[in-house]
């Protein structure tokens, strides 16, 4: 082919239109990789991804929230941290984050009491909230918290053998009350006789379980709160005082008396038939809160009643549904064999029992609904088995409605799945082998064929 300048102007000219447009992609590319960022998470419990109730939260926020992040730049977990708040960041133009050496920053540190590196500090307004551990769980909570549009007050009811809020022991309520506190609500222990007057801020009532007999004019305290709009959490057992019964007239509710018993629980080696599994629950964001299987221990069913006419009636709900198997127990039981405690068709009630109702109604105005919950067992919420099955789940997600709060559910922590390489000791040694011996010989082998190959040529 002859070479004329006219083909090699044509030849210049193709080259630079091929430059141009290397550069114009290039250009391109790099515009859409600032604008648009897409990130694949193929782990196996999507433990880089943020959960779709934390997206939710996220979506939700409706005014700005800033996160201060202590870490210095050598902080061998800074990168950790700098990747989990960019995570919400992607997700949010709500949060501002400012990262904070707390080296050149000691009286912010001071001010803020600042204890250790990684530290968050979560705002919005007056409402303060600090991360102390690197997890999504810990730092959705405190986004949770103050992003509550008003304080959150839980009054716990005392003085006739309830639960404690503050307690070590098992059959407190000490667990609950901190993941409670995490989320922003305010927790105050209150006696009716010292203080007889419930506070107009409270979100909810909570009464767990008395074992000793209420006076009369404290359960006119309660019913006075409940005519004006109050909501409740009752949580009850086989062994509470019956001195609330005017209560349960009013609510339209009655407990039908003896202790549930579960033959599902022994079948499941929990050798006590007091266990209630509850894997049956009602449509409603209570129910789909709750991760999985609950455990009540101890329990006692619940049944409605006529109600007394009221301006405006109750819409009733039975949330929690025991095994179609489970009965009440009406005589007492043989704690040495409990194994041998069999249904009584002449004496026991036969199930699916229900184990809570929720009744709600709407307000005078209108706008907002009085909401009140009964659960047939104060035990699941207890230190001793809230940390079993999806009992947190379910403390926490009660709570939660009944402060109107719905949306807001405990995050679960996610954890890594597939870790561990379990080998037998057969495999152990043939990976040894392989490794020592076999592919050393294998690149020998190799080496010493293409040496061959070369010099007969």
């Amino acid at each position: 082919m002859k070479i004329t300048r006219r083909t090699q102007r044509l030849f210049r000219l193709q080259q630079a239109l091929f430059y141009l447009l290397l550069i114009t992609v290039v250009i391109l590319l790099g515009k859409m990789s600032v604008d648009h960022n897409h990130q694949f998470d193929w782990t196996a419990n999507a433990r880089h991804t943020l959960s779709d109730t934390t997206l939710q939260m996220l979506d939700n926020l409706q005014d700005p929230v800033q996160i201060q992040v202590f870490v210095s730049p050598d902080y061998e977990y800074r990168h950790a941290v700098v990747d989990l708040v960019t995570r919400y960041q992607h997700h949010s133009d709500k949060l501002s984050v400012d990262y904070v050496d707390p080296n050149f920053s000691p009286e912010l540190v001071r001010g803020l009491n600042i204890q250790q590196q990684g530290e968050m500090v979560v705002s919005r307004g007056e409402q303060t909230q600090h991360v102390l551990d690197l997890s999504e769980q810990s730092l959705t909570n405190a986004l949770i918290s103050v992003s509550r549009q008003q304080q959150q007050w839980l009054v716990f009811i005392e003085g006739h053998g309830e639960r404690s809020l503050f307690e070590k022991n098992s059959f407190s309520f000490a667990t609950w009350a901190r993941q409670l506190e995490s989320q922003g609500f305010k927790l105050q222990a209150q006696d009716l006789i010292t203080t007889p007057q419930i506070p107009a801020n409270t979100a909810a009532v909570v009464i767990a379980s008395p074992t000793e007999d209420w006076l009369p004019g404290e359960v006119e305290l309660v019913k006075d709160y409940l005519n004006g709009g109050g909501n409740l959490l009752w949580l009850a057992d086989p062994e509470q005082s019956d001195s609330l019964m005017a209560l349960s007239e009013m609510l339209g509710i009655e407990f039908i008396t003896g202790t549930v018993m579960d033959p599902t629980s022994l079948s499941l080696g929990l050798e006590d038939p007091r266990f209630v599994l509850i894997s049956d629950y009602a449509n409603h964001p209570i129910g789909q809160a709750v991760a999985s299987v609950s455990l009540l221990a101890d329990a006692i069913a619940i049944q409605e009643t006529e109600r007394l006419e009221q301006n405006q009636p109750w819409r009733s709900l039975n949330l929690l549904s025991s095994q179609p198997g489970a009965w009440v127990e009406t005589t007492p039981i043989n704690q040495s064999n409990l194994g041998s405690q069999a249904y009584d068709a002449g004496a026991d009630v036969s199930g699916p029992l229900s184990m809570g109702y929720l009744l709600s109604r709407p307000l005078a105005d209108g706008k907002l609904e009085q909401r009140i919950a009964v659960i047939g067992d104060s035990d699941f919420a207890s230190n001793a088995y809230i940390g079993n099955a999806a009992n947190l789940d379910l403390a926490m997600a009660l709570a939660n409605w009944l402060a109107a709060d719905d949306r807001l559910i405990e995050i679960p922590v996610k954890t890594s799945t597939g870790t561990q390489l379990d080998l037998s000791r057969t495999q152990t040694i043939v990976i040894g082998f392989g490794f020592l011996l076999v592919i050393p010989l294998l690149l020998l082998a190799t080496g010493l064929g293409i040496w061959w190959r070369r010099r007969r040529r």
